[in-house]
C-alpha cells in the first residue's frame, strides 16, 4: 500500500520513540535488588530526574510539549508548566497523579500517554512506585508557571 511520506515518516518516529521508550523502560527495571535508594537532593529534583528518564520524549526536558517525539504524534503533549494555570491557579494534585498512575478518568481522550503507574509497580530500583509518582508529582508542581510570575 502506498502511503505519503509524510504519513510513513509519522509512523515511523511513533514505531521508533516506542521502542525506545521500551528499551529505557527494560533497562531500568533491571535493577529489581537491594534497598531502596533515596535522593539526596529532594523529592523535587527526584522527580525532575524521573520526569527526564520516563516523559522528556514526549513532553519536552523543560515540560513544555516539545520533546522530540511530539512532532509525530497525532495529538500533541501539553505544556505541563501551565497546569496549575489552566485550573485557576490551583495545581490538582490528585489528578495529576491519577494521570501518571492511569487510575483515573482518562484526560487524553483516547489514552495515548503511557500509563506509567504500572511501570513504577515494579519497583523500580528497589523503590516504592507511590514515592517515585509522588516525586513527579511534586516536581511538576514546583515547576508551574503562576500568575503575576
Amino acid at each position: 500500500m502506498w502511503f505519503p511520506k509524510s504519513v510513513r515518516a509519522r509512523e515511523v518516529g511513533v514505531i521508533l520513540a516506542a521502542c525506545v521508550l521500551v528499551l529505557v523502560t527494560a533497562a531500568a527495571g533491571r535493577s529489581d535488588s537491594g534497598p531502596p535508594r533515596q535522593s539526596p537532593a529532594g523529592p523535587a529534583e527526584d522527580g525532575r530526574q524521573i520526569f527526564r528518564t520516563y516523559c522528556a520524549a514526549c513532553h519536552g526536558s523543560r515540560a513544555k510539549g516539545d520533546g522530540p517525539v511530539a512532532a509525530s504524534m497525532k495529538v500533541p503533549p501539553p505544556d505541563l508548566t501551565r497546569i496549575a494555570m489552566r485550573n485557576n491557579g490551583v495545581f490538582p494534585t490528585e489528578r495529576i497523579r491519577q494521570i501518571v498512575e492511569g487510575s483515573g478518568v482518562a484526560a487524553h481522550g483516547d489514552r495515548t500517554m503511557p500509563v506509567w503507574g504500572d511501570v513504577f509497580a515494579r519497583r523500580i530500583g528497589g523503590r516504592d512506585p507511590h514515592v517515585m509518582v509522588g516525586s513527579v508529582v511534586h516536581y511538576l508542581d514546583s515547576i508551574q508557571e503562576r500568575r503575576g510570575e
